[in-house]
């Protein structure tokens, strides 16, 4: 059994978080396993909805729901997946259908009857199968995953009274009842800067991709190093071919001389070329801070160059776990993917069991204490983003080694 995956966070250490605050809590919000059900979820019963917000029954299930349907029960929840894209879209889809099966058995077969829905990864596509889920009786939307579906997505549901949580890591993506429950690239690259920063390194030069991400990813450097005090002396981009990272790396090898920090946020081969470019151009690794983000799981830890270099990443241990328990049921090794989808899952099924036949609402799912899960402690904003608990990581001797731990609770 999966026991104490997803667990309760204490009553005790949300009110240590917000002793100094004059805010009114109780009970603190849990995701639970098969083996102590889902009780006791989230706020105590007396808490009230604001005045806009008012907490209405279910939906009602309209005939019979469109697409494959794991478990049965009051509440039909759509799971928006692509599972005819091309590409990596698929593979995406069946890890989070998998994920779902075990949350629904977790849950209970009786809690929820969950539709997945294939959306072909495109945005008319999560139009439609949103527009139809509605129309059926969907009480929450679970989904879809790339960015430009989940915002036609969200374009749909105003009207409806239906929150929506997706999985697009593309903060944009999220907006007022459309939330996002993915890993956000800047809260990773913003906890790492703020580690850097704690340890008294000041001065940053980074080397990031091309493209979007690479564009958000200057962004956060600079508005978080503008807030906080430190200097970014110089930047360069590159695109995925051997001129372009050597003219990269040649623009910066002057900042990266005089930099206290060298921030290589993508993963794959890059950390170990960038590294080894930048040694080979002069630029004294042994005196600076490496610095990367969760990207980095994919690189080669064991390179001698990236020992000492630190990232900043979920907790592993409770992700090791649903690993574990994934492989062993489906016979392949899960990523993020299938965590997020597990946790929402099981998310939903919670709330509906706090509250039996009453709609969830904006007020629970933004509830301050958060969510604990496969995925780390987390808790959705009224703007859609969330907020996640990390942990920073060292690489010694080729592994990834915990040296600030995640937090428990908010």
């Amino acid at each position: 059994m999966f026991s104490k995956l997803l667990e309760r966070i204490t009553p005790s250490a949300f009110k240590r978080k917000l002793v100094m605050s004059l805010s009114l809590v109780a009970t603190a919000a849990v995701l639970t396993s098969c083996q102590s059900g889902v009780n006791n979820f989230g706020l105590n019963q007396d808490t009230t909805t604001t005045e806009i917000e008012q907490v209405g029954t279910l939906p009602v299930k309209t005939g019979t729901a469109v697409g494959e349907v794991l478990g049965f029960g009051p509440a039909r929840i759509a799971f928006l997946v692509p599972r005819t894209a091309p590409g990596n879209g698929a593979a995406v889809a069946k890890q989070l259908r998998n994920a779902a099966e075990l949350a629904i058995e977790d849950l209970g077969s009786n809690v929820m009857e969950l539709v997945i829905k294939d959306t072909g990864g495109t945005p008319a596509g999560a139009i439609t199968a949103t527009e139809e889920a509605i129309n059926e009786g969907s009480s929450v939307i679970l989904g879809p995953v790339f960015s430009s579906s989940v915002t036609s997505a969200r374009s749909v549901i105003p009207q409806s009274n239906r929150p929506l949580i997706g999985f697009s890591s593309d903060p944009t993506a999220a907006g007022p009842g459309g939330y996002l429950i993915s890993f956000l690239p800047d809260q990773l690259i913003g906890k790492s800067i703020d580690f850097a920063l704690s340890q008294g390194r000041r001065s940053f030069a980074a080397i990031v991709p091309s493209g979007a991400y690479g564009s958000l990813v200057e962004r956060k450097i600079r508005s978080s190093l503008q807030t906080q005090g430190g200097t970014l002396l110089g930047i360069t981009k590159y695109q995925y071919n051997n001129d372009s990272v050597q003219t990269a790396i040649s623009d910066l090898v002057d900042a990266a001389k005089q930099a206290d920090v060298i921030f290589i946020p993508d993963g794959g081969n890059s950390p170990v070329v960038i590294a080894r470019q930048l040694k080979r151009a002069g630029v004294d690794l042994s005196q600076k801070l490496l610095m990367g983000t969760g990207q980095w799981r994919n690189s080669n830890l064991s390179a001698p160059d990236l020992q000492g270099a630190i990232f900043a990443d979920m907790d592993q241990t409770r992700f090791e776990v649903f690993k574990q328990r994934y492989s062993q049921r489906f016979g392949s090794e899960p990523t993020v993917n299938a965590a997020l989808g597990y946790d929402a899952v099981l998310l939903v099924g919670g709330l509906l069991r706090e509250k039996p036949g009453r709609q969830i609402t904006r007020t629970e799912i933004e509830r301050r204490q958060g969510f604990i899960g496969a995925s780390g402690v987390f808790r959705f904003l009224a703007d859609g983003r969330n907020e996640r608990g990390l942990a920073i990581f060292r690489v010694e001797n080729g592994q990834a080694v915990t040296i600030q731990p995640s937090p428990s609770s908010f």
